[in-house]
């Protein structure tokens, strides 16, 4: 699953995720990463996990786009937004 890229759909929008390509071979084995994007531009990183499924790996990026775009309800408290590793 690591080397392909993949699409995921929230709330009607697709994001495209792919293998973050790293320039040292050093930095690519430390933390690999996913890079997702929004219509060509890009939002954020997904930490790569190497023992999920497919659909383990679709769920875990629906949480994270929720964490990072969903906008509280009024009233509500604030969300802590910090560094978003799923």
């Amino acid at each position: 699953m690591r080397s392909t890229r993949h699409i995921v759909e929230w709330h009607g929008e697709r994001f495209s995720l792919e293998p973050l390509k790293s320039l040292s071979q050093v930095t690519a084995l430390l933390s690999p990463d996913w890079a997702v994007s929004r219509r060509g531009e890009f939002i954020g990183t997904l930490p790569y996990r190497s023992d999920e499924t497919t659909k383990e790996f679709e769920g875990r990026c629906t949480d994270w786009l929720r964490d990072l775009l969903e906008t509280p309800e009024p009233g509500s408290p604030p969300k802590a937004r910090g560094h978003l590793a799923y």
